[in-house]
């Protein structure tokens, strides 16, 4: 085979490394270099069916080991990620489950329950918003990138972007966009000198219910579920069949008291429920007997046993898919790019200074 013919050969075993298996790029270039050299500068014949599919096959094969290989050193390099709460407060994700929680964690994997629920919160698309604001300076070069815009995909302007783009003031450009339009409006309006926001919303049954943007979501998360949720989970509970709900997000979605009366009677909370009942976790309380776990199912009184203490102490460990990550952000409003306020001159701060030392 000729040196250009086997160049060709192993641009399109390097093409198909990165493109098709997804591959990082040097270890793609070093698949097409093998193969270069393996039918170029070795001179390998291509003279017969078994020599041309053996070459396919070692291709494919060193192919396939590198992108096993790389998606194994990814997750092994797995680490804490910086998030926050509700209230604002942050700390390093994930947390590894602690006291009772991690037996309880063997008792969720004894009694099935992954037979029935995923712990795996999933998005159908994304969609994503864009808003601008320009200064006096930079205003004609804006509203000139967002007609360039509006032309090249071939959308209506719309709301204070159609009037003409307030100085100022953040507008919207347009709503609803893909990845890459998105990614193209941030272009032209970056490179004309203005301020861009971007937010992010995802849209699918598994998250939270929106009147406009997601109005299917059944509220069992705030966001996707992403490798790193399961940093300490030996091995990551899945599932693959939802005869339940999903349990990703379930400590964020039930109170204690609630837990306990599912696994003792599903039907306390709902009357159709389909979930059996856990009766096996609980003991008959004696006659009077009284504690804030105490459950009445009918004429009988129920009292939780440790293992049930352990395995809602467990569920209620679940609330990952309430705090954002970096590749798994929840939805947010236009904060993101606000530009950060200026300092004062240093004139004006000598000036706020003097009396200040005058009074001393």
């Amino acid at each position: 085979m000729t040196i250009g013919l086997s160049f060709l050969c192993g641009l399109l075993a390097s093409s198909v490394s990165y493109f098709m298996l997804g591959l990082w790029w040097p270890v793609a270039l070093l698949v097409g270099g093998f193969a270069w050299l393996a039918f170029g500068l070795l001179d390998v014949k291509m003279n017969s069916t078994f020599t041309l599919l053996g070459g396919m096959l070692l291709i494919f094969c060193v192919s396939l080991s590198a992108m096993v290989l790389r998606a194994n050193d990814q997750l092994s390099g797995l680490q804490f990620a910086n998030t926050q709460d509700e209230e604002g407060t942050e700390f390093r994700y994930p947390v590894p489950l602690l006291g009772q929680a991690r037996y309880g964690e063997k008792i969720y994997k004894a009694s099935g329950c992954v037979a029935c629920h995923t712990q795996q919160v999933t998005h159908e698309s994304v969609e994503l918003d864009v808003k601008a604001m320009a200064g006096e300076k930079n205003h004609a070069a804006a509203q000139e990138a967002v007609s360039r815009f509006y032309r090249s995909t071939g959308r209506k302007t719309s709301g204070g972007a159609a009037l003409g783009l307030p100085v100022g003031e953040w507008e919207t450009i347009e709503t609803g966009l893909n990845p890459a339009d998105a990614s193209k409006a941030r272009n032209f309006l970056a490179a004309a000198g203005a301020s861009v926001d971007v937010q992010v919303r995802f849209r699918g049954e598994d998250l939270m219910q929106n009147e406009h943007s997601n109005p299917e979501g059944r509220g069992w998360g705030r966001r996707r579920s992403v490798a790193q949720d399961y940093l300490f989970a030996e091995p990551p509970m899945l599932g693959s069949v939802r005869i339940g709900p999903d349990l990703a997000n379930v400590g964020a979605r039930h109170t204690r008291d609630a837990l306990m009366r599912i696994l003792l009677n599903p039907r306390i909370i709902r009357k159709d429920s389909k979930m059996p009942q856990h009766r096996f976790l609980f003991e008959e309380a004696d006659e009077g007997e009284q504690g804030r776990h105490i459950i009445q199912d009918g004429d009988k009184a129920y009292k939780p046993t440790a293992d049930a203490e352990a395995l809602v102490d467990y569920l209620l460990s679940l609330k990952g898919a309430n705090y954002p990550l970096p590749e798994a952000p929840v939805n947010q409003p236009f904060t993101s790019s606000l530009p950060d306020p200026a300092p004062a001159p240093a004139e004006e701060a000598a000036k706020t200074t003097q009396p200040v030392e005058a009074d001393k």
